[in-house]
């Protein structure tokens, strides 16, 4: 499915493709989460890791590309990273180098201690990263200079969108979504997680005051962007604007 004609999802996955860099971006990985909770009493099977590598050698196979860009979040724990993390970082910048001929990452919250990996790996890592018509960002905090930017189309993660669907019997069904739309002189595009496991925000019942990202708290009208859910049996799912999807 195409956004404006620049952006494609690559559908039925939580990843896009930008023609004219010829990039495929994806963001909040979060790779050892399962190791955390563990350290928190809570046992979950280590199959995340698995299953991302999956989807990104689906991908791969699907739409070949010369750049991929992380908008941040490839790993779980905020502190130093653990040796779980540190294993499953590796392997996945091992298999992106193999696969591209350049491997970018935003820095995200959770991504404390990441340059130890990327200097190991040749993956060149930036708070904000900006090329051509394209600017990106994990989006846990405000841009430092939004005007600044020339760049028409903005791509940036860490709010984990989803949406809740109710039916007239009490069933209920969150859907991982993309948010995308009109802000000031530029255009919007918030990906979903690209985790198995991570917890999205609901984004069509929590009220915008306690979303996560500040940018879409206090730059950007939610209730005006468009949603496209994320069926892994049909694909995409086109939805209206958000304020007609909220409970």
């Amino acid at each position: 499915m195409e956004l404006w004609g620049e952006i494609e999802i690559l559908e039925p996955w939580p990843a896009i493709y930008v023609r004219k860099i010829d990039a495929i971006v994806i963001a909040d990985l979060h790779l050892g989460y399962e190791g955390i909770m563990a350290e928190q009493g809570i046992f979950i099977p280590k199959v995340q890791f698995e299953r991302e590598m999956e989807i990104l050698k689906k991908i791969v196979e699907r739409q070949k590309a010369g750049l991929v860009i992380i908008c941040g979040d490839i790993k779980h724990e905020f502190s130093e990273t653990s040796y779980h993390e540190f294993i499953e970082v590796t392997e996945l910048f091992k298999f992106l180098r193999e696969n591209f001929r350049e491997v970018i990452a935003i820095k995200g919250n959770h991504d404390n201690y990441l340059i130890r990996v990327t200097r190991r790996h040749d993956v060149k890592l930036f708070d904000e990263f900006e090329v051509g018509d394209f600017f990106f960002l994990h989006g846990h905090t405000m841009p430092r200079d939004l005007e600044a930017v020339k760049a028409r189309y903005v791509i940036m993660a860490h709010e984990h969108p989803a949406i809740m669907l109710y039916d007239e019997v009490g069933g209920k069904e969150k859907l991982d979504c993309f948010l995308y739309g009109d802000f000031d002189d530029k255009r919007l595009v918030v990906l979903p997680a690209f985790s198995t496991l991570a917890e999205g925000s609901q984004i069509n019942v929590i009220p915008r005051e306690e979303l996560l990202s500040p940018i879409l708290r206090d730059l950007v009208d939610v209730d005006e962007l468009k949603v496209v859910g994320l069926a892994p049996e049909v694909g995409c799912l086109e939805f209206p604007r958000l304020k007609k999807l909220r409970y």
